[in-house]
């Protein structure tokens, strides 16, 4: 051999390794970062995940498990279009179609197509090993879908399938919750639990359990146990930074919103939270700027609806206002915030007939709010009702408000004249038709009823509190606080409490009343209703600077424009020594509502301190004179009437 052949020879020899190496080292480098995207994805890390198989995927694009594991993470990050991709990508290379079915299934469910996510769940060839997952996706579809019972039905078959699966007990969980099973959905993510205790799916899912259950300050420590597994697990800030944005901690949130903002830059649910804290602020124009950046992504939730309806208002656009709020309420005729504003909006725009409609079934309750009242009466008079006016005022103006009646629909009287849903476990169809039968005053039948769907749906605390409800319409309070105790110790919701707090109160138990209320308000240190109850308890307890501080929360949140409120901070700034705030108040609650005693007794009496006398006591009479039965009114005339004889006296001694 030549010389010049040994050296090309030599040369090609060279090569031949030196691709040879060059191909393992790439090979090892895929297998590694291969390795470590499948244990990032073991410890629910997604995001660390997705990395790490895209540079195995860079560095051994044939290689199958890589693709699988990136559509896997990308399911787990909810990119469904993304997985799609890599599923495709592994079935082009392996030929076996049947071993990715369940990671396709659910990503067509995540691009939205249930019917097509159905048809890969439901396929023959499904791998043995996936066919619970399979079972479980099928299950999810059905939901989408809206049918209940096939998604029950796929949901035991992947437990029968594997009943140690976490992500099953997890999905099981979300369901119930979404049929109202909530002692369903609790033992349900324990399970996940105790299969996985640290999956950040289970912890979220049941923070979210405990948040309905116990309240916003119980549910946060689940989330930052989530966060500690996974501190950039999306669903779980989402879900911490709403509890914290609810709970009034509105600095922390934003900087979970921030922090969502980083990992996430389009996240729709941060820009929603950051919204609200702007609206709650009174600034409009930024909440409706940091709306707009929601990209329409929540356009189809309550939540946004009410939020944009309320902006549109603020904004004095009452028509659209109106047009954004009114599928709303035709979809939650109970969402009474929602109601109010759309009777407001129409009001505004004219709309008399129509705002009168909206209201009506709240003004038809017995314990009517006074600000809706007075909005009711505004619209009367607007139509030429003046004595339909009247009357509400004179109720908005009344000292005291009576118990609590169901709400009422103007449809009751056809559901109560027509036949009973045929299945007595259905919650969506049993309770609308109980209330319009406690509504016709058919108390016994409803109690029937009631018991039937709450013997079916043990689980449920709606159906508790509809059987509560139907039992104290038929004059069985005890047996009502009972039902009500059974809905609460599953679900401690204001409905819960407030009926609770009621009804032991209505038994002669004030203590426990209050205990009631005041546990509750601990849990959700915003709720408005508990705010005021537990401010009007410090008031009697002479806590007056106590009082002042929930008054003052109260007034943050509605605003203020209810007269009865005012007159409340009236009361409790003055006993608190701040006469000027108190006279401002006072004025305020008399300027809202002048026809009510409420308010001219807080006027009269807050001028009295102040040396008014003369229209100290005008005010003091007036307010006697629309309510002489009531002892507090006439104890604050006649202390009225002591402090001018004194002052005479001691004018006529000084002379």
């Amino acid at each position: 051999m030549s010389r010049s052949r040994f050296l090309l020879f030599a040369a090609i020899v060279v090569a031949l390794l030196s691709a040879a190496g060059l191909w393992q080292w790439h090979r090892s480098r895929a297998d590694a970062a291969l390795s470590r995207g499948v244990l990032a994805l073991a410890k629910g890390d997604a995001r660390t995940a997705r990395v790490e198989l895209m540079n195995a995927i860079r560095a051994h694009p044939g290689s199958i498990a890589a693709r699988i594991a990136q559509a896997r993470a990308l399911l787990d990050l909810n990119d469904g279009e993304g997985a799609r991709v890599h599923i495709d990508h592994a079935r082009k290379l392996s030929g076996d179609v049947g071993a990715t079915r369940h990671l396709m299934a659910e990503a067509l469910l995540l691009q939205g197509d249930a019917d097509a996510a159905l048809r890969e769940a439901r396929m023959t060839d499904i791998a043995p090993n996936s066919r619970a997952i399979a079972a479980r996706i099928e299950a999810r579809a059905w939901i989408a879908k809206g049918d209940v019972g096939s998604a029950a039905a796929a949901f035991d078959r992947a437990l029968k399938l594997d009943d140690a699966d976490p992500q099953t007990w997890v999905a099981m969980a979300r369901f119930r919750m979404a049929v109202g099973d909530q002692a369903g959905a609790i033992l349900a993510a324990d399970r996940a639990l105790q299969l996985a205790p640290g999956n950040v799916k289970a912890l979220t899912v049941r923070g979210e359990l405990v948040r309905e259950q116990y309240g916003l300050t119980a549910a946060l420590p689940w989330f930052e146990r989530a966060l500690d597994q996974d501190p950039d697990n999306v669903p779980a800030l989402e879900q911490y930074g709403a509890t914290l944005a609810d709970s009034g901690a509105a600095s922390r949130m934003l900087g979970i919103s921030r922090r969502l903002l980083a990992i996430d830059p389009g996240n729709a649910r941060a820009w929603f939270m950051q919204s609200v804290m702007a609206a709650r602020a009174g600034r409009v124009e930024l909440a409706r700027s940091l709306l707009t950046r929601t990209g329409g992504r929540l356009d189809a939730e309550p939540a946004t609806i009410l939020l944009r309806g309320i902006l549109l208002v603020e904004n004095g656009n009452a028509v659209l206002a109106a047009q954004t709020l009114a599928p709303l309420v035709d979809e939650q005729p109970g969402n009474e915030v929602a109601r109010t504003l759309l009777g407001r909006a129409l009001h505004e725009a004219g709309d008399h007939g129509g705002a009168a409609q909206a209201l009506a079934p709240i003004v038809a309750q017995s314990d009517a709010d006074p600000y809706v009242l007075t909005l009711a009466a505004r619209v009367q008079e607007a139509m030429g009702q003046m004595d339909m006016a009247q009357d509400m005022l004179a109720r908005a103006a009344w000292p005291a408000r009576p118990a609590a009646s169901p709400f009422t629909s103007p449809r009751d009287t056809m559901i109560a004249q027509g036949p009973a849903p045929a299945d007595p476990a259905s919650a969506s169809e049993n309770i609308p038709y109980i209330r319009a039968l406690l509504n016709n005053g058919r108390a016994d039948q409803a109690v029937d009823r009631a018991a039937l769907l709450s013997r079916a749906n043990p689980g449920a605390p709606a159906a508790w509190l509809v059987l509560g409800d139907a039992l104290d319409a038929a004059g069985r309070l005890r047996e009502a606080v009972r039902a009500y105790e059974s809905g609460a110790n599953i679900r401690y919701s204001r409905d819960a409490v407030l009926r609770l707090a009621a009804a032991w109160r209505r038994l002669g138990d004030a203590n426990r009343s209050a205990q009631i209320v005041k546990t509750y308000l601990a849990q959700n240190p915003n709720d408005v209703d508990a705010m005021r109850i537990v401010a009007g308890l410090a008031m009697q307890q002479g806590d007056w600077r106590g009082a002042t501080r929930l008054l003052r929360g109260v007034q943050a949140r509605v605003g203020s424009n209810d007269a009865l409120l005012m007159a409340d901070l009236a009361r409790a700034t003055l006993e608190s020594g701040d006469a000027r705030a108190a006279r401002a108040y006072a004025a305020n609650a008399y300027r809202l509502l002048p026809g009510s005693p409420v308010t001219a007794d807080a006027y009269g009496w807050v001028l009295l301190a102040n040396g008014a006398r003369q229209p100290a006591i005008d005010l003091l009479e007036k307010a006697v004179a629309l309510a002489p039965r009531h002892p507090m009114l006439r104890a604050h005339l006649a202390q009225a009437y002591a402090a001018d004889v004194k002052d005479k006296r001691e004018k006529l001694a000084a002379r």
